[in-house]
């Protein structure tokens, strides 16, 4: 069995090092270091540009089964790199059996849902740019399945976290949290976990799924911060203001900071996934 791991970072590590036995082609963008840990694994490294019609056919060539963790790029009015793909798997593997495609999408997607819950029957309405791309790359997904080229599964994930990607370092610098009256809801999702259920919706998925892929333990986010900061015994961040916190915390934290919501997935019981980690907490606990 071979599977191609498109934008391959720490969770596509993840998910190789999971099934060591499969074999595993995986993107990356440019000659950096990035080969020699997916080579440690017994994958194979292939430096790719996505946005390469040339080095997207050859990579559709090498297996019908697709895991699509690469990012929209932000300098195309429409990146349509995963739609192309979904073609062109569907030239080359498509005759033998139906390429399966799982791609990798974001909770950013619901946009700001005033701290109500949000499950995969609620609708989109992205709010940065960021995440409105995300939605049209779901679109060239869900096109492709309804056209009968491939089986295919969207993963929306929140704040992925793990060994290296918990906020300790941002916990040090004192970089301030919200008020508790003012903060804003948030999901987590180790990578450990993301990683296994990319690959149990390759094999358990069926021919459609869209999957909140996330803990089942929603916390405010300053909330987190103070979870973290007990734990490596820290200091826990001041709590500002909104207004203050803007001043203080880059656009890009401002952006995550201004949305708001508390997400179910309906989805993982249906699919009899579980999670290793099923929230933040229990990942900590688990480091004593």
């Amino acid at each position: 069995m071979r599977i191609v791991i498109a934008g391959c970072g720490q969770v596509g590590l993840r998910l190789i090092s999971e099934r060591p036995t499969l074999h595993f082609t995986a993107t990356y963008r440019q000659l950096t270091t990035k080969a020699n840990p997916i080579r440690a694994l017994g994958a194979k490294p292939i430096q790719t540009d996505l946005n390469s019609i040339v080095d997207l056919k050859r990579l559709c060539r090498l297996s019908n089964r697709l895991i699509w963790m690469a990012p929209p790029n932000p300098g195309l009015a429409i990146d349509r790199s995963l739609q192309r793909a979904c073609l062109y798997l569907s030239q080359y593997q498509g005759h033998a059996r139906k390429p399966v495609v799982t791609y990798i999408s974001t909770t950013g997607v619901y946009g700001n849902a005033q701290g109500h819950w949000i499950t995969e029957r609620s609708p989109v309405q992205p709010q940065s740019e960021r995440a409105k791309r995300r939605v049209v790359q779901e679109s060239q997904l869900r096109q492709a399945i309804q056209s009968n080229r491939c089986a295919g599964h969207i993963l929306r994930a929140p704040g992925i976290y793990g060994e290296s990607r918990l906020p300790v370092e941002r916990i040090r610098n004192q970089t301030p949290a919200l008020r508790d009256e003012e903060d804003s809801w948030s999901n987590h999702i180790h990578e450990v976990d993301l990683a296994r259920l990319a690959l149990w919706c390759q094999f358990k998925g069926g021919n459609w799924a869209v999957v909140n892929a996330c803990d089942s333990e929603p916390k405010k986010m300053g909330d987190y911060f103070d979870r973290v900061a007990d734990h490596f015994g820290l200091d826990r961040p001041p709590r500002v203001s909104r207004t203050e916190a803007k001043q203080m915390v880059s656009p890009m934290m401002w952006s995550f900071m201004s949305e708001s919501r508390r997400i179910k997935s309906l989805m993982m019981p249906t699919l009899r996934f579980k999670l290793k980690y099923p929230s933040v907490g229990s990942y900590l606990d688990s480091l004593k």
